[in-house]
């Protein structure tokens, strides 16, 4: 199969920029930990459903999951709230959609449809249910 140059360029860019895509991003995952543990924590108020019900609220747990991930500590981080590593999850797929384009064949691999958008809603509700009921 031959390639025009400038087509040939652009591919060789995109996968360079793939490439360098997640060492950016966990070293950013890594940044905004500590920037949040300095400047933010401090001054955040606890979780207000949590004070008056006990219950918790579908973000309660959602720092500490982020946490775990910035320690590449995926069991604890599903622990604490799924909800963050279901999402990253999703940004794992987005990335290999992204280079199966880069190298020609591209598929998709995260559904479009808006039921999947709506199952996916409807598994997070029922998740936070579940984990206030256990």
């Amino acid at each position: 199969m031959q390639y025009d140059k400038h087509v040939l360029k652009k591919r060789i860019a995109a996968a360079v920029c793939l490439s360098i895509l997640p060492f950016a991003a966990y070293g950013l995952l890594v940044c905004l930990r500590f920037a949040y543990v300095k400047w933010a924590e401090p001054y955040l108020p606890p979780c207000v459903l949590r004070s008056f019900t006990g219950m918790l609220c579908p973000g309660c747990g959602m720092t500490h999951s982020f946490y775990a991930l910035s320690r590449l500590d995926v069991p604890e981080a599903i622990r604490q709230n799924a909800a963050f590593p279901a999402l990253c999850l999703l940004g794992i797929f987005y990335y290999a959609e992204l280079w199966l384009r880069v190298i020609g064949k591209p598929r998709r691999l995260i559904p479009r449809r808006s039921g999947f958008v709506y199952a996916l809603l409807a598994v997070w509700l029922a998740y936070c249910v579940v984990r206030n009921i256990i």
